[in-house]
């Protein structure tokens, strides 16, 4: 997870204090998910939490694996335990750990399948030292690809 030069001038700063209750709920998550992170590799370990059109929240971490390319971000975690439980559309996901919240391009792909197409999907990034980065999915994958470019509703299947 890393977000590029040109990111970082579109993401709105903010704080903790400021975010909703139910937001604060979804980073407390997110944090609370990236203390189990397996990462005996890189010691990069991130936390994330979704929580549904319904309401629901699902936490995750990253997994590492000694060969790194079978490694799996924690947003991909929670977004699999999220449609692993029948639910099929993000509102918002947080992205917790060391740096940056921004979700890296398969992390994105991820989270785009399950945006209903919906460009307006919440991402918060959640660093160690408090910083929270504000952004869309559609700020970040202006262009996506994904089940509406097929005809496809997640939410039917």
């Amino acid at each position: 997870m890393a977000g590029g030069a040109d990111t970082g001038e579109r993401l709105q700063k903010s704080s903790f204090d400021r975010l909703s209750s139910a937001d604060q709920a979804l980073v407390t998550a997110a944090a609370e998910a990236r203390d189990k992170a397996y990462t005996p590799y890189s010691n990069h370990k991130v936390g994330s939490a979704v929580r549904t059109a319904s309401g629901r929240l699902f936490s995750a971490c990253n997994v590492e694996i000694v060969t790194l390319q079978q490694s799996v971000h924690a947003e991909r975690n929670a977004v699999m335990q999220m449609a692993a439980a029948g639910e099929r559309q993000i509102e918002a996901i947080v992205c917790h750990g060391p740096y940056s919240g921004v979700p890296c391009a398969e992390c994105r792909q991820v989270i785009w399948e399950f945006c209903c197409d919906d460009p307006d999907v919440k991402i918060i990034g959640s660093t160690l030292d408090g910083e929270i980065e504000l952004m869309t999915i559609g700020e970040i994958y202006p262009s996506p690809y994904g089940p509406g470019t097929k005809g496809i509703d997640p939410r039917k299947f």
